[in-house]
């Protein structure tokens, strides 16, 4: 122990990744279908280890820190808030104010009942309400305080502990009151209403490690024949082949020689393309007119999907039809519209 004790003592950040390490460890165990999660894991095993070991760490790194959390929320949540705020977003406005002035209106007279002090008081407050930023405003305003240094760090001290110890009676309560306390009050069937909301959105319910084997999207290969209607047609020609149809020749196979096609490029006879589309583009309109061939190689293309926040004007208020139409958007499918949840 006076080995891992002097090692924590020269190098205090071995503190922070040996927290973690168990922290992420503990909290992944399930124990009759709960789990604590890494947070709250983290936070034990940061107790822990400080009750075990002395670990020095500078008032610099811990406001770096915090303020690095901070950052992190704002910096997440910064993008989505304007659209947030609209349509019912007012209620969760109205919660966030809401929760805290009812957190404060209950931590006050149970701190006066109990003679907390103030590192007690802010601890209690912000582990209860799982709020963890309220820990760093707490903590300078006990250092504008008119007291001694020796006071003001055991006030300091105490909001950490407090703040551990009613984390997990926070978090508990938050699943007790969803889960239990909440439905019997409302009386309601929370497994139905669940259901229910499921099919209202149109989630389907899989198990993890399972997908559909429906794809709607794919690149199929297929050797153009002489009498081919897009023999002589430039690349850009051919993928415009019919009304509303969106295909793309993402690639070219002539004379054994792979090539990455220009929107200029004619098209030959014995040519092998790669052509993405719609699952049923490809099989009702090119499988009819093109032999399909089996060529990994050509057909060995990278493909990406993102999840886009749209936030600039020039892409809002636009039919989808013209937005599929502009360069930017070539081979570039839609699999879904997420608007207000």
């Amino acid at each position: 122990m006076e080995w891992i004790s002097s090692l924590l003592s020269r190098y205090p950040e071995m503190g922070v990744y040996l927290s973690l390490a168990i922290g992420y460890w503990v909290g992944t165990r399930k124990v009759y279908g709960f789990t604590l999660g890494g947070v709250t894991g983290s936070l034990l095993a940061g107790m822990l280890v400080g009750a075990l070991f002395e670990v020095p760490v500078s008032a610099t790194a811990k406001s770096v820190v915090f303020l690095l959390f901070l950052f992190a929320i704002g910096y997440e949540v910064g993008p989505r808030f304007a659209s947030a705020m609209k349509g019912d977003g007012w209620r969760f406005a109205a919660l966030g104010v809401f929760m805290p002035v009812v957190g404060l209106l209950v931590a006050w007279p149970i701190a006066a009942a109990l003679d907390l002090n103030p590192g007690l008081t802010a601890g209690m407050l912000s582990g209860a309400l799982t709020e963890s930023p309220a820990m760093g405003t707490a903590a300078e305003a006990i250092r504008a305080l008119p007291l001694d240094a020796a006071t003001l760090q055991m006030y300091e001290a105490h909001i950490g502990v407090a703040d551990a110890v009613c984390y997990v009676a926070g978090a508990l309560g938050v699943i007790l009151t969803c889960t239990v306390i909440g439905p019997a009050l409302l009386r309601v069937d929370l497994v139905a209403e669940a259901l229910k909301l499921e099919a209202q959105y149109g989630i389907v319910r899989v198990r993890n490690g399972i997908a559909s084997a429906l794809q709607p999207f794919e690149t199929r290969a297929y050797r153009v024949g002489a009498a081919a209607p897009i023999v002589g047609r430039t690349v850009a020609e051919a993928e415009r082949v019919g009304d509303g149809i969106r295909l793309f020749i993402h690639r070219v196979r002539r004379d054994g020689e792979l090539l990455d096609p220009d929107p200029e490029m004619r098209i030959a006879a014995g040519d092998v393309l790669a052509v993405g589309g719609r699952r049923e583009v490809l099989v009702g309109y090119i499988g009819e007119r093109a032999d399909e061939v089996d060529d990994r190689p050509l057909l060995d293309i990278p493909t990406a999907a993102h999840e886009v926040f749209v936030s600039k004007g020039e892409w809002t208020g636009k039919p989808l039809e013209e937005i599929a139409a502009l360069d930017e958007a070539r081979a570039v499918f839609l699999r879904r519209i997420m608007r207000r949840g």
